[in-house]
């Protein structure tokens, strides 16, 4: 893994947390003539960005940041000063992810609960447990992994590491999905506070479990 996409790796544990990661103007683009086509779940929407989609409970905004930037930077700089740094990181980079959305109902720790999806170029040999321990073993001490395993998704095998980091008193939690489909590695990470992580993991169980990817 090069330096530019270890840095992307950060910024996508703690995207919700926004601890000042340089991403570059420009990243891999993967496109598709096509995307498989999935019926809603009641009460949930569908999020979709170069050849990927995923689904979210209606609560979520954002999605492709090529189309919905604006709209994006809006709602966050609506939400008080401490979202404008977020804010002002996506338009700083607003390649660096296929899709990006948050749950407009923050939490009172005030980490904001969220979902970052990229893809990444990885060679034939890199598999999802190889390309996990590079990132597990080259992780900053502020970033504990607390679980690392394989699973089981509906359309995809996966690897799947749970990482806690505290940065001003605040603990954040994420769940980081990849899954290797083609060249690709695909990386989702789900993001909360530490005290909301056990009642929103059945929400992000559910969402992975939506994602798809054209082949």
């Amino acid at each position: 893994m090069n330096k530019k996409n270890f840095l992307l790796v950060l910024c996508l544990l703690l995207p919700s947390l926004v601890i000042g990661c340089k991403q570059p103007q420009t990243s891999q683009q993967t496109s598709s003539p096509f995307v498989r086509t999935q019926t809603p779940l009641p009460g949930w929407k569908k999020f979709e960005g170069r050849g990927a989609q995923l689904q979210l409970p209606e609560s979520y905004s954002g999605g492709d940041l090529s189309q919905y930037l604006d709209v994006v930077v809006q709602k966050l700089e609506s939400l008080g000063p401490y979202y404008q740094q977020i804010a002002q990181y996506l338009k700083q980079n607003p390649s660096a992810f296929v899709i990006w959305a948050f749950d407009s109902k923050v939490s009172k720790s005030g980490v904001l609960s969220n979902v970052a999806l990229a893809a990444e170029p990885v060679g034939s040999t890199v598999t999802t447990d190889t390309y996990l321990d590079m990132i597990t073993k080259q992780l900053p001490s502020e970033i504990r992994v607390v679980e690392q395993k394989k699973v089981s998704l509906d359309r995809y095998q996966a690897g799947q590491i749970v990482t806690e980091a505290t940065i001003s008193g605040v603990t954040a939690k994420q769940i980081m999905y990849a899954i290797k489909q083609g060249s690709n590695i695909w990386i989702v990470v789900f993001s909360t506070s530490a005290e909301e992580f056990e009642q929103r993991l059945p929400s992000f169980q559910q969402s992975i479990n939506t994602f798809s990817v054209s082949d």
